[in-house]
Parts: structure tokens; C-alpha cells; sequence
């Protein structure tokens, strides 16, 4: 099915406004290591073998490497020095690979191996992993090491929040598959945002910020209503997006949890009507969290490095979305 709606366009600061418009309130910014970024992030990913077992291994490698995750990733931290910035790399790649394996590679037959990884996966963030026990599996190969890493830099209070976070994405995404393959069955918007509010895959990334920037908000500081607040709002700007740059894609994939096509089925909207919809409201939780961000960095150190990281990690992703390959069209990938 051909989407009828005009494409919508990023709006940085200085540009002029198109007919449908994503208005993005902070301005562009990229880490200056971007090049030496990029070098180590090809070479790491075909290292690693993240696609290994799969039989079409070269082609997914190569445009999992297309999606030009390095650059959207100095984009969200343009402050980080190296050593954090290549640690927070690597690991919301790894989510970027597995969420690739749940929504498209893994069909309905290979539940068995989600479930595997899952439950790896939660190996490893409490500490239980070993290397015998991740041996075949490449996605929990490769986070064990990264998470190793991560116990040497960051507080236990930070792996804490983002395991958690992680483990949350990860029982929304089985739920989500339970419900494609049960009846491909589109939730409702309840069901929808109450899945994105208590599993989406940006409040890791948000956590990320901290450890590209080596900014760690104490637990007294990350419960404060500001600083939750700015990770919802985020969460909402940035899923809603997703969705509306993902829409052709993973409705060709049969996936309904896409607000798009919550609204067009359960809401009746054409299509035009659906993206007119959810630029509204990206738009307006951009505004919103422009607001909150000024307002964080009223608060104790290093509060106001957490909000620029917000600010940053929006814009990025945002412009990034806009133009990567990730979303474009591609034949379901239903083979194990």
C-alpha cells in the first residue's frame, strides 16, 4: 500500500516551513570524533557477527551498516568524549540489531529464539552470564562484553535504571510480537501508549546520555518529577516520530503498534489524516520539552547536562529519521 500523505520534513532552526513539518526546537549539533566514529563502528559490526547465523548474513550486514547508526549517534551525544561515546555507541546498537531481529528477522517460528535472547539478555544484566553460556548466540555474545565495560565506568545505581530500562523494552517487544502473531491484531491507542509508556526503547537510550557524557543523576535526582518528565515527554516525541517515519515499512511487515495505524484503523483516519495527527503532537511535546529542558537546568548539577543531552539526543534522532535508509520499504525478512 502506496502512503498518500505528503512526507514529513524536518524543521531545524533557519529552515522554511514545508507543508508538513516536524518542528524540531534545538539546533543540530555532531561530536567531532564523528569520522573515527564511523571507522570503528563498520569494523565493529561485521566483527562482532551480530547476523552470522542468518542466511542472508552479507546483505543484512551491509544495510544494517547503511543505517548510519554512528552518525546519529554523535549527533545525540555531541559532547562525549571518545571513550564514552564509543561505550553508548556500541550499546544502542546492540538494541538498534536485536529490535531489527523482533520486529522483522525473527518470524512467528522463531519465537523460541527470541525468548533465548530475552532471557540471555537478563542473564547478563544480573550478572549471571558467562562466556559458555552466550556461545552461539551473537546479540548476548556482544552484550556481555559491552555490559562488562559498562561495570568499569559507571555507578551501580546507573546499571541498575538501565537494565531495568532495557528489560522493560524487552517484555513490551514480546508482548508486541504475541499480539502480531496471534491475530495481527492492532492495539488500541491505550493499549499502544500504555506499552510505549512502560517499555519504549528511547528510556535506555535517555539513560544512555548519562554515560556517553559521564553526567550520572544520582537516584534522588533522576526520581525528581522534572527529570521524568523530560524522559516521557522524549519518549513520546521521539516513538511518535518513529512511528510516522516507520509507518510504510512496518505495515508492510504487518506490525500494528505504529501510531499510524492505531489511528487509521481504530480511529478511521485516512493516511493524510494520521501523519497531519501525529505531527501535531511531536510537535507539541517538542515544544513542551524545549520548555522543561530550560527548567531542568535549575536544578542541581549535573542536571542541566542531562537536559543539553535531551536536547541533543532529539534533534539527532530526528534528523537522522529523516534521512536514513533504516525506514525505507524492504520484502519481509520472515526466515530464521
Amino acid at each position: 500500500m502506496g502512503a498518500s500523505y505528503s512526507a514529513p520534513v524536518l524543521h531545524l532552526p533557519g529552515q522554511a516551513d514545508p507543508e508538513l513539518v516536524i518542528t524540531c526546537p534545538f539546533p543540530a549539533r555532531v561530536n567531532p570524533h564523528l569520522p573515527r566514529l564511523t571507522e570503528d563502528t563498520e569494523r565493529w559490526i561485521r566483527e562482532q557477527g551480530l547476523f552470522a547465523q542468518h542466511d542472508d548474513a552479507d546483505r543484512l550486514t551491509s544495510r544494517f551498516v547503511g543505517h548510519r547508526y554512528a552518525e546519529v549517534h554523535a549527533r545525540m551525544w555531541p559532547d562525549a568524549d571518545y571513550p564514552g561515546l564509543w561505550l553508548a555507541n556500541r550499546l544502542l546498537i546492540h538494541m538498534w540489531c536485536l529490535d531489527d531481529f523482533l520486529d522483522e528477522i525473527w518470524g512467528a517460528d522463531q519465537d523460541h529464539r527470541a525468548d533465548r535472547v530475552a532471557e540471555l539478555i537478563g542473564e547478563v544484566f544480573a550478572g549471571r552470564a558467562t562466556e559458555a553460556d552466550v556461545v552461539g548466540e551473537p546479540l548476548a555474545a556482544a552484550l556481555l562484553t559491552l555490559w562488562a565495560e559498562a561495570r568499569n565506568v559507571a555507578p551501580d545505581f546507573w546499571l541498575d535504571r538501565a537494565a531495568a530500562a532495557y528489560l522493560a523494552y524487552l517484555k513490551a517487544s514480546a508482548e508486541d510480537r504475541a499480539q502480531r502473531w496471534s491475530a495481527r491484531s492492532v492495539p488500541t491507542t491505550a493499549q499502544y501508549l500504555a506499552s510505549r509508556n512502560d517499555g519504549g526503547g528511547m528510556f535506555y537510550a535517555t539513560a544512555l546520555i548519562e554515560l556517553a557524557n559521564q553526567a550520572w543523576l544520582p537516584d534522588e535526582l533522576a526520581a525528581r518529577s522534572e527529570i521524568v518528565d523530560l524522559s516521557l515527554r522524549l519518549n513520546h516525541a521521539i516513538a511518535w516520530a518513529n512511528d510516522l517515519f516507520a509507518y510504510q515499512r512496518e505495515a508492510d511487515h504487518g506490525n500494528g503498534s505504529n501510531l499510524m495505524v492505531v489511528l487509521t484503523t481504530h480511529d478511521k483516519l485516512s493516511e493524510s489524516e494520521a501523519a497531519a495527527r501525529v505531527v501535531a503532537l511531536v510537535n507539541a511535546e517538542l515544544a513542551t520539552l524545549d520548555f522543561l529542558c530550560d527548567a531542568a537546568e535549575a536544578l542541581p548539577d549535573p542536571a542541566s547536562r542531562h537536559a543539553e543531552g535531551v536536547r541533543t539526543t532529539a534533534s539527532g534522532l530526528l534528523q537522522w529519521m529523516a534521512t536514513t535508509a533504516r525506514y525505507e520499504p524492504t520484502p519481509s525478512q520472515r526466515q530464521g
